[in-house]
């Protein structure tokens, strides 16, 4: 039995097309199978198996559920390809983020099946008071695994259930095998967001364990596997049992060492705290609601009220913005970044390359090779500077006990005295990422996938990339797009270039890849591709090498790519302000003031600009420098009640520039013009 859909007036028009949204690239199976193979932008095909079990204890593949089975797989080829087919030409990656967000909202319904009727109604049931309360749960929270799985509540539920299951002579042996899982920092006590019991985390502990739920080592730390534990946990899901969630630290714990990856908490690098969900992910679930009505074409249950959500939007959050980076602090890693590149980064890579070279030709790990071997074969130049070893967190050659990084104090010292040559490659690949982050103003994806034998022209003045952002309706292949670089940055690409190719003619790596691969932190031997990750991996190691600023609250500002294209477009305002637009003029390569300016616009949004305005007028009120900026001034009085600017929180000043600029209340424009100096310009800041 069915409810009325609204679509009754179609069975005048002949047969349904049953063949319909029934096939689409990404799919690699049958439409009638039961289990999915799936592939978009992955290596290997993914496996969606549609035996889920629903809440009266069928699976939805079973003869009873077939309306609804047909329904959702149907509603995952019109979510991801598009009710007419138009999202089948986009990249892969944009493939795969609809897919998932269509998996997503199917993990939904199937979740709420029991409320929303859908068993004995299929999705007719669902009428536009559901819709709208669907699209404001979703809405609710940026992370799926609260809007969607409730991830902190299962995940309590499992484990106070797991108390009962082990019994105490277990927990005691497995105290007895694992001390350190009795052992809970303060963070863990403090940051706790299960509904636990905090005296109860040691042997809910124990009961993981026993339950086979942790992953690691005795050196890496041990912690829950998210995958398998979903498993158990939602046999309701499609997609939602197969995927990682979040961390659970409190239920962490580690023998021989805290992990830590920076040298201080870092400053939040986006605005907001992103609690409800992004606007492109909204949309996304709307259109797949909206064009559920389709179903109805192919004589199945559908919606009948999807046109009242339309233009529906509750309150969602709009995309988190980058903040930006004190100017005074990128310029200080940026002359650091050069000086480090000019002094010492050939004699890093090469001791690296013979220590590569001298286990290759050995046959033995890097991580294995004894020190006093390592310090012969890198010689006196390296030592001198202060290497001790292969790597600070590197394997060693013997099983130990001991720490490998130490303390998180004794390990940045250490870093800063350059006892360990791996850091220092980490360092390096650093300072080429920021100084040609900075010079360039790419997309951070741009230059992750640069790669090493044809990132240059062969004049080696123009740096070639894969333009991001170019790959709608052109089957997922990128643009190759070129820039003018300057002769600094082309000399540090040049330096990796050499640095791989030495490694390639030696036998060390099979084949040359990508200009920012990297040495493993852990010492195996070879080069890992590149990957976001470890891009921003080697800019946290410039912070903290050079030691970015830190705040009053004791967070260290570590810089993004998307602040470095920011900063580009900051240098424009400072640069004439400050006198010194030479500069920007030479690291560019323009001659004119206009051109620089036509350069920025071409390479930045206009709200990358906005923010670098905002930024720059926040720089001169705490400076103290608005002599020429009355209304300026006028509208900080008005907003602060003070004209002592540097009392007032920087942040606050700038997100509120920032607010009057998007809502079109103020305006910051360049003026160009001539005088006995040839072409000038002056930084406007115009009151609507």
């Amino acid at each position: 039995m069915f409810l009325r859909t609204g679509y009754e007036f179609l069975d005048d028009f002949g047969p349904f097309n049953e063949s319909a949204h029934t096939t689409a690239p990404w799919l690699l199976s049958d439409f009638q199978e039961n289990v999915w193979k799936t592939q978009t932008n992955q290596k290997n095909a993914n496996e969606l198996d549609w035996g889920v079990r629903l809440w009266n204890g069928s699976l939805l593949t079973d003869g009873e559920n077939e309306i609804l089975l047909r329904s959702l797989k149907h509603l995952l080829i019109i979510g991801t390809n598009g009710v007419n087919e138009e999202f089948a030409t986009l990249a892969p990656v944009s493939q795969n983020m609809r897919l998932a967000s269509t998996l997503r909202l199917i993990d939904y319904l199937l979740i709420n099946s029991a409320s929303l009727q859908l068993v004995q109604f299929g999705l007719s049931a669902m009428d536009a008071d559901d819709l709208k309360g669907i699209l404001n749960n979703l809405a609710s929270s940026s992370l799926s695994e609260d809007s969607i799985y409730a991830w902190q509540k299962r995940v309590s539920e499992y484990c106070n259930g797991q108390l009962s299951c082990i019994k105490e002579i277990e927990v005691q042996r497995i105290f007895s095998e694992h001390p350190s899982i009795e052992l809970i920092s303060d963070d863990q006590y403090e940051d706790l967001k299960l509904d636990i019991a905090a005296a109860d985390i040691a042997k809910i502990r124990a009961a993981l364990m026993k339950a086979g739920m942790y992953y690691g080592s005795r050196n890496q730390g041990f912690k829950v596997n998210t995958k398998r534990l979903s498993e158990h946990l939602y046999p309701d899901t499609l997609r939602g049992r197969q995927t990682k969630k979040s961390v659970l630290e409190a239920l962490s714990f580690y023998p021989s060492e805290a992990p830590y990856k920076r040298e201080f908490p870092g400053v939040r690098v986006t605005t907001g705290d992103s609690e409800t969900l992004q606007d492109t992910l909204y949309y996304y679930y709307r259109y797949i609601l909206i064009n559920s009505g389709t179903l109805a074409t192919l004589g199945l249950p559908a919606p009948a009220d999807t046109d009242t959500i339309k233009e529906y939007i509750p309150k969602i959050t709009e995309s988190s913005r980058f903040r930006s980076v004190p100017s005074s602090n990128l310029l200080k890693l940026f002359r650091s970044s050069l000086a480090f590149h000019v002094e010492h980064g050939k004699k890093i890579l090469n001791g690296f390359i013979k220590v590569a070279a001298y286990c290759h030709d050995h046959d033995i790990k890097m991580c294995r090779l004894p020190d006093a071997t390592f310090l012969k074969i890198i010689g006196p130049e390296l030592t001198r500077f202060g290497v001790k070893k292969l790597g600070l967190s590197s394997l060693r050659k013997t099983k130990t006990r001991t720490p490998r990084k130490g303390s998180r104090k004794e390990y940045y010292q250490r870093l800063r005295a350059n006892h360990g040559l791996l850091e220092l490659v980490h360092v390096y690949l650093g300072c080429v990422q920021l100084v040609v982050g900075i010079l360039m103003a790419r997309r951070v994806d741009e230059l992750v996938t640069l790669k090493t034998e044809n990132c240059l022209d062969k004049t080696k003045s123009w740096l070639v990339f894969s333009l991001a952002k170019s790959t709608r309706r052109a089957l997922g292949l990128r643009q190759r797009e070129s820039r003018p670089i300057d002769a600094i940055a082309v000399e540090m690409i040049e330096e990796l270039r050499r640095f791989q190719k030495l490694l390639k003619r030696l036998g060390v790596v099979d084949s040359i890849t990508d200009l920012f691969a990297t040495p493993s932190p852990h010492g195996h031997n070879g080069l890992l591709d590149c990957s976001l990750h470890s891009y921003n991996r080697h800019l946290n190691f410039v912070c903290d090498y050079f030691e970015s600023d830190v705040t009053a609250a004791g967070e260290r500002y570590y810089v993004r790519q998307h602040q470095l294209r920011r900063f580009f477009a900051i240098m424009f305002f400072y640069t004439n302000s400050f006198g010194e637009l030479d500069t920007l003029r030479w690291m560019l390569g323009h001659s004119d003031v206009e051109h620089v300016w036509r350069y920025l616009s071409e390479c930045l949004e206009p709200k990358d600009i906005r923010m670098a305005g905002a930024r720059y007028l926040t720089d001169l009120a705490i400076q103290k420098r608005l002599e020429n900026y009355q209304n300026f001034q006028e509208l900080l009085f008005g907003e602060f009640g003070t004209t002592s600017f540097t009392m007032v929180d920087e942040n606050r000043i700038e997100d509120y520039l920032m607010g009057m600029l998007e809502e079109g209340k103020v305006r910051i424009e360049p003026k160009f013009f001539n005088d006995e100096n040839g072409k000038s310009m002056k930084v406007l800041f115009i009151v609507s």
